[in-house]
């Protein structure tokens, strides 16, 4: 059976399909809903935070703003939806506002000169169409691109980092596509460190890119023509939500 493949690729499907080819079917083609967790919900509340507070002029980007912003987005909507996933509020909120306050360890707000917040990537590279969200980006001295990232998970093992870089390699790649600007540096942001993972974007980086953008529609495309997506079982099972449905656990008990 021939199944339709996605109109576009965002870089999180991308990392989603090098994860478990199986998982992106479920989630892109299948279109099965992923309940949220405490883990999204912490990261898009602590996102929505910094996102008003960069909205505001440069010199009333300060802890009480942000504490306003983050005290006005929990009665408004995340009382609710913690109490949905039975959350404990106390520790949620703590959680959120040390990430907030970390910020302050990263740089000083009212002296950042950001370009854009949450600016909405939509384009195409070699024939894929890549469609996204770049959390902030700014120039550095030379008036170049430095993309960042918040984080609100844990910093990964070194190993990794290659990883969670990816997403921001896309960005950088597609800025460029639409002719934003060349971007020199892209930063992760580990707000419960805090600490900051940055990576030089040089030419090497942005074929390696291009390259991996285009293999994954490639086999996206064949397996869609041939009805069937492999599944990649390993450590990420455990906290995948589709593990109950997935033919590599079926069997096991």
């Amino acid at each position: 059976m021939t199944l339709q493949a996605p109109a576009y690729l965002s870089p999180s499907s991308v990392g989603t399909f090098q994860q478990c080819p199986l998982r992106f079917k479920y989630s892109r083609i299948d279109k099965i809903p992923e309940p949220p967790t405490i883990h999204t919900m912490l990261g898009n509340f602590v996102h929505e935070i910094l996102e008003d507070l960069y909205s505001f002029d440069a010199k009333d980007r300060t802890l009480p703003v942000a504490r306003s912003i983050a005290r006005d987005k929990w009665d408004n909507k995340y009382s609710v939806e913690t109490k949905q996933l039975n959350i404990d509020d106390h520790d949620f909120r703590w959680k959120a506002w040390w990430c907030v306050e970390n910020l302050w360890k990263c740089e000083e707000p009212t002296e950042v000169n950001l370009e854009s917040v949450e600016f909405e990537i939509n384009g195409e590279i070699h024939g894929v169409q890549i469609k996204g969200f770049v959390d902030r980006f700014q120039k550095d001295e030379n008036g170049k691109i430095v993309i960042e990232d918040y984080k609100t998970g844990k910093v990964p093992n070194p190993r990794f980092t290659d990883d969670k870089f990816q997403q921001l390699l896309i960005y950088a790649v597609m800025l460029e596509e639409l002719g934003i600007g060349e971007t020199s540096e892209i930063r992760l942001m580990y707000l419960v460190a805090p600490k900051i993972l940055s990576k030089a974007v040089d030419n090497q980086a942005r074929k390696k890119t291009i390259k991996t953008l285009v293999d994954t529609k490639a086999s996206v495309d064949q397996f869609c023509e041939e009805g069937v997506f492999p599944t990649k079982a390993g450590p990420l099972c455990n906290w995948c939500t589709f593990k109950k449905i997935c033919p590599a656990w079926k069997t096991k008990k």
